[in-house]
């Protein structure tokens, strides 16, 4: 019985040698998946306006409050659907926000995040849909690789922006990898 300790130990030491997800070989194909930055240009994911309903193309979290939907479209904004007939939601509304992944609602007042601020948005007129308040720098500067992922992505050239958010494409001969 006393053995078995040393024994296990040595079977979970062979067992965690496992070889990397992402071999270091030269060998690597002339194109693989993978993760690209998205730059935003200058100050341009401080911007906020409203616009009419659009189609949801990159899905994100959705936040729901009675009779309310709202969508995060990834790095392009909150769509607001009408959820009075669960059998057909309507969209009503399209937030415009570059850098947003996130929503929380109190009340009137929805609160996202826009790449390193906070804003405050009252919705307590759909027909006039207002931002009430940001609050500048909450949030640190995103990474230089995208997080909890392991894998190839393309390197971050600080010349071409910062770093709004990450999306998934075909890359070739990608230097960079987690």
């Amino acid at each position: 019985m006393k053995y078995l300790l040393p024994i296990f130990a040595f079977v979970l030491l062979l067992s965690s040698c496992v070889e990397d997800p992402v071999p270091d070989t030269g060998d690597l194909p002339e194109t693989v998946e993978g993760m690209r930055p998205i730059y935003l240009e200058g100050d341009e994911w401080k911007s906020f306006s409203v616009s009419g309903p659009e189609p949801v193309q990159n899905l994100g979290k959705i936040y729901y409050k009675d009779p309310h939907i709202f969508v995060i479209e990834r790095n392009k904004g909150i769509h607001i659907l009408d959820n009075t007939n669960p059998a057909n939601p309507t969209a009503i509304r399209f937030i415009n926000l570059k850098s947003c992944r996130d929503v929380a609602i109190k009340g009137t007042i929805l609160y996202a995040d826009n790449h390193t601020d906070l804003l405050s948005i009252d919705i307590s007129d759909f027909d006039n849909i207002q931002l009430v308040n940001r609050l500048a720098d909450l949030y640190p500067k995103p990474l230089n690789y995208p997080e909890n992922f392991s894998g190839f992505f393309e390197c971050v050239d600080p010349a071409r922006g910062e770093v709004g958010g990450w999306e998934t494409a075909t890359l070739t001969r990608p230097e960079c990898r987690r």
